[in-house]
């Protein structure tokens, strides 16, 4: 899978500024149903603490809007932290956050 760099979202959490890089899928552009969809894999300080170890992902659209909502109770794990038969994209180190982020899936511990 191809991905190009779509933008980059600036924010605060706690007064840290915090900046994550957004990723378009050059495979689902050209599908009409996702043509308009984004990822952001990111890394925070929960990171192999209380969330997976390889880090969350968010999925988001495309928005007209210069300001967008960031909902980090939707950042969930990708599919290699369930099983061994799924590989993960890296999270790249632009999207390693400085700071704590409590919200969203933790880490899958095996019952």
């Amino acid at each position: 899978m191809v991905n190009r760099v779509y933008g980059k979202l600036v924010f605060k959490v706690k007064g840290e500024e915090c900046v994550l890089t957004v990723y378009q899928s050059m495979d689902l552009l050209r599908n009409p149903m996702y043509k308009d969809y984004l990822f952001v894999p990111f890394t925070d300080l929960t990171t192999d603490e209380s969330s997976y170890g390889a880090g969350r992902y968010m999925d988001m659209r495309i928005s007209d809007d210069e300001i967008v909502w960031i909902d980090f109770n939707k950042a969930y794990n990708p599919y290699c932290a369930y099983s061994d038969q799924y590989s993960c994209p890296i999270t790249p180190a632009e999207n390693r956050l400085p700071v704590k982020i409590e919200a969203g899936e933790k880490i899958y511990k095996e019952h």
